[in-house]
């Protein structure tokens, strides 16, 4: 237990960089989802071949709403690790 009271400085950085890189590989998978998806819809020749046709995109919609919350959550994972890596390093 004493070695865990020595090291924990180190081993609160090793652990919050863990959690950090989690959520950018979560991030990163929803961003490519999103790539993903883009490649494959309607593309816009379709569309002004066929103007009249009425396509509702009903999927490209909620992907940009989730990539939102990606977005917003990614950030607010990056403000978090660099307020705990702050106070680690300003603990006694």
């Amino acid at each position: 237990m004493n070695w865990l009271h020595e090291h924990r400085l180190a081993l609160g950085a090793f652990t919050d960089s863990i959690t950090f890189i989690g959520g950018v590989i979560l991030a990163r998978d929803a961003f490519r989802r999103l790539k993903d998806l883009k490649e494959k819809r309607v593309d816009a020749d379709f569309r002004r071949q066929f103007p009249r046709l009425n396509l509702t995109d009903d999927e490209w919609n909620a992907a940009i709403v989730s990539m939102r919350w990606t977005v917003a959550g990614f950030l607010l994972i990056v403000i978090g690790f660099f307020c705990q890596i702050l106070l680690r390093f300003l603990e006694p």
